[in-house]
């Protein structure tokens, strides 16, 4: 059991990391195989029916820990969002979170 409040926020932390890997990699999975589908739509649905599973799921089971525990959580998961397109999409950092000149 967690039982200091640091630890459970670093913990909470790399569960949303985790959580943005397997929800954004699923999508890039998504897009790239789609084309070599033999049904796409029923692929395309089924990777998003079970991305969001997966993530909202596992949002609702880190709630039980608290405030500090999603916080934490939705701050890993938006932070990788955040440096992947940033990194890897040419879009720059000022764009992604909102800052317009």
């Amino acid at each position: 059991m967690i039982n200091s409040d640091l630890m459970l926020a670093i913990a909470s932390f790399g569960i949303g990391v985790m959580l943005s890997v397997i929800h954004f990699g699923g999508l890039w999975l998504t897009v790239w195989m789609l084309p070599r589908c033999e049904r796409p739509r029923m692929f395309f649905w089924a990777s998003y029916l079970g991305r969001y599973g997966i993530t909202l799921g596992s949002f609702a089971q880190i709630m039980k820990f608290g405030g500090l525990a999603l916080a934490s959580a939705f701050l890993g998961f938006y932070l990788l969002r955040t440096f992947t397109l940033s990194r890897y999409c040419g879009v720059g950092l000022s764009e992604v979170i909102g800052f317009k000149r």
